[in-house]
């Protein structure tokens, strides 16, 4: 199968960086394990919008598939007309790749009409929260954000293969209570903030805080110091409970993070309501708090409860390796687009 990926409208990046991105095709951020799915999914090619606008019948109809990065540089406001045109005319299947962190962010109906498939980073699980047409939440195909401490590609299948670690978490003696580590740069801050100190005024031998952005207005008590990526994981390992609130969205970075630890996980409620290609149990994967009322006694009970938080620590990280599965969701990303395309005959 070969596809058409009409990719995130590049940003100024580093000579290193763009050396990684184009040379050696590691992806990373919001897109690079769905990228790097897409990328063995069949063999992909990664256009600009403005190089797939240019194509012409005979180039386009080389492509059994074309999917399209809502941030590829379209303006979805004022109709994508150019984009649609070129999609009307394509023979394979259509895909869009919604990438957002927040699960209410959905097209309407107008637009999802003209694709086939719809990949959807962490979505409602209750997919009626939408208002979609029927026939438009059926195409509705989950997928989720990248690991920043797994560097995946999208030219090197071996580098998307699960690796086991040589220590995990639950294994390493604690130095911590609890730890946190998160940025002010999203919608949250306020709910972090009062979480970190909730933390401090219950006297918690504790780790982290808030790294400020520029003009933060943080208070004093919350803000840590910027750390590097080893630093920053040493303490996830020496930390008995993680803290996993919401960022952009429920489901972030960090949880990836202390999953692929093998870290005890103890997240913000809003998981419960999102739908992942795999799923993470509450309970036995995972802990989710109410409020932070609960999340204090949560984190009190499980501070002495050792059996039974490293249990969940070793089942989150055996959920990691079944939701962090590059070839897995490379075939499911295949299964939908092929199907699209026996729809368009």
């Amino acid at each position: 199968m070969r596809i058409a990926y009409i990719a995130r409208k590049a940003s100024k990046n580093s000579l290193f960086r763009q050396f990684n991105i184009k040379v050696k095709g590691l992806t990373d951020g919001q897109s690079g394990f769905f990228e790097a799915a897409l990328s063995e999914a069949g063999q992909m090619q990664s256009l600009s919008l403005r190089d797939f606008l240019a194509l012409d019948q005979t180039q386009l109809d080389a492509f059994d598939a074309v999917v399209v990065n809502t941030k590829c540089g379209v303006n979805w406001d004022g109709g994508a007309t150019d984009l649609m045109q070129k999609l009307a005319s394509a023979r394979g299947a259509k895909g869009l790749f919604l990438t957002g962190a927040h699960p209410q962010e959905m097209f309407e109906n107008a637009v999802l009409d003209a694709f086939d498939v719809i990949f959807k980073r962490e979505p409602y699980a209750d997919l009626d929260r939408y208002g979609l047409s029927p026939a438009n939440r059926a195409k509705i195909v989950p997928t989720h954000l990248s690991n920043p401490f797994v560097r995946l590609s999208t030219k090197y299948p071996s580098r998307n293969r699960m690796k086991p670690l040589r220590r995990y978490s639950w294994e390493t003696p604690d130095l911590y209570e609890v730890s946190f580590l998160g940025s002010d740069n999203n919608r949250k801050v306020g709910e972090r903030t009062a979480l970190w100190e909730r933390i401090l005024d219950e006297g918690f031998h504790a780790f982290g805080g808030i790294i400020p952005m520029k003009n933060s207005t943080l208070p004093d008590r919350v803000i840590a110091k910027k750390m590097s990526r080893p630093k920053y994981m040493k303490n996830v390992f020496q930390s008995t409970i993680n803290l996993a609130p919401s960022g952009h969205g429920p489901f972030t970075y960090r949880h990836l993070e202390l999953f692929w630890a093998g870290a005890f996980v103890l997240s913000n409620p809003g998981i419960r309501e999102q739908q992942l290609r795999a799923p993470l149990i509450e309970g036995r994967d995972y802990i989710a708090y109410d409020d932070l009322d609960d999340m204090v006694d949560k984190t009190r009970h499980y501070l002495e409860a050792e059996a039974e938080r490293k249990a969940i620590a070793r089942n989150g990280r055996a959920a990691y390796e079944v939701l962090y599965d590059v070839p897995a969701h490379a075939r499911e990303i295949r299964a939908a687009l092929e199907g699209g395309r026996a729809s368009n005959g």
